[in-house]
């Protein structure tokens, strides 16, 4: 809709060009002023396309009008109205730019309308001119930018250092700029419930806003869920800049992202601020989603290092064994992840060496492991890994079944009755009763059992036993009467008699103990 400003000191002119005319018809509207100072106030306020105005009128005339006006909106179209004795003020106006003028005596409806829609024309003709030229720079400084991604992501996928005939580097390059990593929070979440393509066309989208917003700079795709962008400017404005392009994306996309930011001076040492801002951005896992995270001293050699230093992990596999409340064993691990630097990568690895392991001492309980170590690895956050790891670990030991010396026969008579007391020792269990589940005489599963197992059957019953009041006592402040029943000792008595030889503690003591730790 084009907008048009009608100025004439006489109002029965006024109304008249503006009666003459179905403006929405030709795809304008119309506002009318009676001097050129009201007009110009307006200019002043809003855009306008068309200025149709009389020459001579008071406080300000349409000559003046016409060069303020021009000023403001440069691509104007201006019609003059004139009586005979105004042609010198004609020739002025056409001078400055006018498209045509109209004398008042012999205004017609036809003479305005072929003025107006040939004002029009030029307009559109101008618009066109500018667009094109608009898509030809968008389009150069598109492939330019393109050209410059790929280059940026050879350097980084081959490891190199800029060359001397490299030609393509942005002037910009070598001064201040802002290397970010950035990665879409709960990418996996995503991918699960539209698919990866989807989440390779919202990166692409990003993309584009990046460009949008950033008139110079570079975006490329870094990983199934990542960007790396790099764009000019000093430290705290590329990081102001950053923040907000963050908080745009939240706002009006609903998109999460972490970034790992690090700033360089010199084309030489992009490869260098694309290692530490991925490091920087590696800190989301310790720290949580979300964030900007500057690059540390730590993080600024080309790739983060683990230690590499042996651990010993006796500690937790013996919490896992003797029934201990599994979080006290993950926690015992978080501490060492969180204190040894190791990458997300390390601590995914590690945390499926333990499940692993916890998984060889519960016999086969191992079966759906590869399901497990696809969820520790898409684990964004430590938290994260630390509750799936507590899970995982209550599951396993749920039915704590021992590795058997054999798998012959014996081993899988020996197993089918395990996976019966698994299911049943709380309850009135008794040797004879098991030996019957296998058909096997009391004496001979007495003998095997202790043959496979390297326990008696009583031992092994008391055991499974104590661990279920182990991990009653940290879940729940039931009477301890109640938690030797749950557990399947009849008698509270011999149970807290059994539980102290067993733990060194009184069920009393132990659970005191286990909030102790908890607190801290």
């Amino acid at each position: 809709m084009y907008r048009v400003l009608i100025v004439d000191d006489e109002p029965i002119i006024r109304n008249g060009i503006s009666a003459f005319i179905d403006w929405e018809k030709e795809g304008a509207s119309v506002e009318e002023y009676a001097n050129g100072a009201e007009a110009l106030a307006q200019l002043e306020s809003r855009a306008y396309d068309i200025l149709i105005t009389d020459i001579k009128m008071p406080v300000m005339d349409g000559i003046e009008l016409m060069k303020r006006a021009l000023v403001l909106c440069p691509w104007l179209k201006v019609i003059l109205i004139s009586n005979y004795s105004d042609f010198n003020y004609v020739k002025e106006g056409l001078k400055l730019g006018a498209v045509d003028y109209l004398l008042k005596l012999t205004l017609k409806q036809e003479d305005l309308l072929a003025v107006l829609r040939r004002s029009i024309s030029m307009l559109e003709e101008e618009r066109r001119k500018v667009f094109e030229l608009k898509s030809y720079q968008q389009g150069a400084m598109y492939l330019e930018r393109k050209r410059a991604e790929q280059e940026i992501k050879r350097l980084i996928v081959q490891e190199q250092a800029l060359s001397a005939s490299t030609v393509w580097i942005p002037s910009w390059l070598e001064h201040s700029y802002a290397c970010v990593y950035l990665m879409l929070d709960r990418a996996e979440e995503w991918k699960e419930n539209h698919g990866y393509l989807y989440v390779q066309l919202l990166l692409e989208e990003l993309q584009e806003a990046f460009y949008e917003r950033s008139e110079e700079g570079s975006a490329l795709l870094a990983a199934e869920s990542s960007l790396f962008l790099i764009f000019p400017g000093p430290e705290e404005e590329a990081r102001q800049w950053l923040l907000q392009w963050k908080e745009r994306l939240q706002a009006e996309w609903g998109i999460s992202t972490s970034a790992g930011f690090a700033v360089k001076r010199g084309a030489s040492r992009i490869l260098t601020g694309y290692f530490a801002s991925r490091s920087a951005c590696q800190r989301r896992f310790f720290e949580g989603v979300g964030g900007l995270y500057a690059v540390r001293d730590s993080e600024t050699s080309s790739r983060a290092k683990d230690t590499g230093l042996d651990y010993d992990w006796e500690p937790f596999f013996e919490m896992i064994r003797s029934g201990e409340p599994v979080s006290f064993a993950v926690d015992l691990a978080v501490e060492r992840w969180k204190s040894m630097g190791l990458s997300p990568e390390t601590v995914q690895q590690e945390a499926i060496a333990l499940l692993t392991e916890a998984c060889r001492l519960h016999a086969d309980n191992g079966a759906l492991l590869p399901e497990r170590y696809e969820q520790l690895r898409k684990a964004e956050t430590l938290e994260q890994l630390a509750a799936f790891m507590v899970n995982e670990l209550e599951e396993i030991g749920k039915a704590f079944i021992p590795k058997l010396l054999d798998n012959g026969y014996g081993g899988q008579l020996v197993t089918k009755a395990l996976e019966y007391i698994a299911s049943h020792y709380t309850e009135n269990l008794t040797l004879q009763s098991v030996a019957d589940t296998v058909h096997l005489s009391k004496s001979y599963f007495s003998l095997l059992f202790k043959k496979q197992t390297d326990r008696t059957f009583i031992d092994y019953l008391i055991e499974l036993r104590i661990r279920e009041a182990k991990r009653l006592l940290t879940q729940n402040d039931s009477r301890i009467f109640d938690i030797a029943k749950a557990a399947g000792f009849k008698d509270v008595k011999y149970f807290s008699k059994v539980f102290k030889k067993s733990t060194g503690f009184t069920p009393m003591e132990y659970r005191e103990s286990t909030k102790v730790s908890t607190i801290v």
